[in-house]
């Protein structure tokens, strides 16, 4: 009987253990994504995600790899269903009541980068919180991020570098290295700190010192702020016509919304603008191929005196059609078109069509075509580069076109489909990280905002908020060429390769040894 209880006694003691455990991962699980999802769009508490991962750092180092697989999925899970929620809206647009089923399959899938670093962590750690695992997992966190924002089907939203553009003394170190950069700087600080609290003296003197390290970086980098940009000459307008998505495509609506863009084009003018910029499929028709209406609009430049860069559709041909911003001068001519190359999957286009098209609720993603990819555009004596919408958000795509020759950036975008959520907000942060990231204006055309000419050193000069109609006014100059623009971030990506190899090649031969 007393041997029974015993046996009896121990098992208490081990489920109260494994409970204890399973009650401190989920905690720790639970608290990561929900302090991240402060520092971004609604809350914009972007120094909390200085700490906002080391709970996830702590538990992942403590954890088998199997364990920080699961434990690192459910995290980035819950991290991207509370960033990325909004989704939602146009998933339901395309499949309707399967939109909560798609948004979780989403996440799912994002979530895999966040258990690839929980992976990594625990490879790196063996068991506890280590030297190696201050730099180790942070360059995780790049690598696998890095993956899975770019390629046809990354999703370039809720990097952990754009928190930056809401933390000014951070963003300057975009010029360095881009959005990359600043990712591997918020997570540094984050293993930094995870040292501090719970090392061993010398670990928590680690700590310190890395965090000694990032201010200095920070300083060094906050000295651009003071150079003076070359003189911002060139006086240009955005037209925000705030018409909204379920009326814009509208034969009924489509008259009225012209004569909206066009008066306001005209006020521009006569308020000094020589460049005038509509947003993304402002024109809902196929402008360069109906002759009435391209007369409208070339007459309209001509009797302004303006370019215009107007978002429209392309129908060059009967096979398909472009998203396309087409290129007006002030005597009346077509001076370029460009198409969008970065189209949105599953809205704009859909991947593995001759499969996916077999299901019915595919049926309404659209057939856009790609277009060839970067090229500029030539208005006010300035070369524009063109990023439309989703595009825009690719860092690499718009150092492509910096590097293409254009001295400023233009973004048509439409984020009406989201007005009442934080993705206009979350879209339009992008734009601050990538003002900084290469060194150029940005002039950011959004259908129902926000509308904004930023700064090289990612200063908003001049804004209209969502939900608004007006004007956006305000002068630009040339650029300046940044490191980023000349070398990018592979060196980055790199040197986080050699970093988390060698800190799991410590960490198999400290565990062997």
């Amino acid at each position: 009987m007393v041997a029974s209880s015993t046996a009896l006694g121990r098992q208490d003691i081990r489920w109260a253990s494994g409970l204890a455990g399973f009650g401190f991962r989920l905690a720790c699980t639970v608290a990561g994504p929900a302090l991240l999802s402060l520092a971004f769009p609604p809350f914009d508490v972007g120094p909390i995600a200085l700490i906002a991962l080391v709970p996830l750092f702590l538990l992942w180092s403590k954890l088998t790899w199997k364990q920080a697989f699961w434990w690192g999925w459910l995290a980035g899970i819950l991290m991207f269903l509370t960033i990325l929620y909004w989704t939602s809206i146009t998933i339901f647009e395309f499949v309707g009541a399967w939109s909560s089923l798609a948004l979780t399959l989403l996440c799912a899938i994002e979530g895999f980068a966040v258990a690839a670093t929980a992976v990594s962590a625990a490879l790196v750690g063996k068991g506890a919180f280590r030297l190696g695992s201050i730099f180790g997992v942070p360059a995780a966190w790049v690598i696998f991020e890095s993956i899975r924002t770019n390629g046809s089907l990354g999703v370039p939203f809720g990097q952990l570098g754009l928190v930056a553009s809401h933390v000014p003394w951070l963003l300057p170190i975009a010029a360095l290295g881009g959005v990359y950069i600043l990712t591997a700087v918020v997570a540094l600080a984050n293993g930094a700190v995870a040292a501090i609290l719970i090392g061993s003296r010398s670990l928590r003197i680690a700590g310190a010192v890395v965090l000694g390290l990032l201010a200095v970086i920070v300083a060094i980098s906050n000295t651009r702020r003071v150079d003076a940009l070359a003189p911002a000459t060139l006086r240009v307008a955005i037209a925000q016509g705030n018409i909204e998505q379920d009326v814009k495509w509208t034969p009924q609506v489509f008259a009225q919304s012209q004569k909206i863009y066009a008066n306001m084009t005209r006020e521009a003018a006569s308020r000094g603008a020589r460049v005038v910029v509509w947003p993304e499929t402002a024109i809902t028709t196929s402008a360069p191929q109906d002759r009435m209406l391209l007369q409208k609009l070339t007459g309209l430049a001509a009797s302004t005196h303006v370019w215009m860069l107007a978002g429209t559709i392309d129908t060059p041909t009967p096979q398909g059609y472009y998203n396309a911003l087409i290129d007006l001068t002030p005597q009346g001519s077509v001076s370029g078109i460009y198409h969008k190359h970065w189209l949105v999957p599953f809205a704009e286009y859909l991947p593995f069509a001759n499969l996916l098209r077999r299901f019915p609720i595919m049926d309404q993603a659209s057939t856009f075509l790609a277009g060839l990819g970067p090229h500029v555009l030539s208005a006010g004596g300035y070369s524009w580069g063109p990023l439309i919408c989703y595009e825009s958000a690719f860092a690499p795509y718009a150092r492509a076109t910096v590097n293409a020759g254009a001295d400023v950036i233009v973004i048509a975008t439409d984020d009406a489909w989201f007005n009442s959520t934080p993705e206009p907000y979350q879209h339009a942060d992008i734009a601050a990280v990538q003002a900084v990231a290469t060194g150029r204006w940005i002039v950011r055309a959004a259908s129902t905002g926000i509308s904004e000419i930023i700064n090289p050193h990612g200063v908003i000069v001049s804004a209209l908020g969502v939900g608004q109609r007006g004007i956006v006014m305000g002068n630009i100059g040339q650029g300046i060429q940044t490191p980023y623009d000349r070398y990018g971030a592979a060196w980055l990506i790199t040197l986080c390769l050699v970093v988390l190899a060698s800190g799991i090649i410590v960490a198999r031969v400290r565990h062997t040894a």
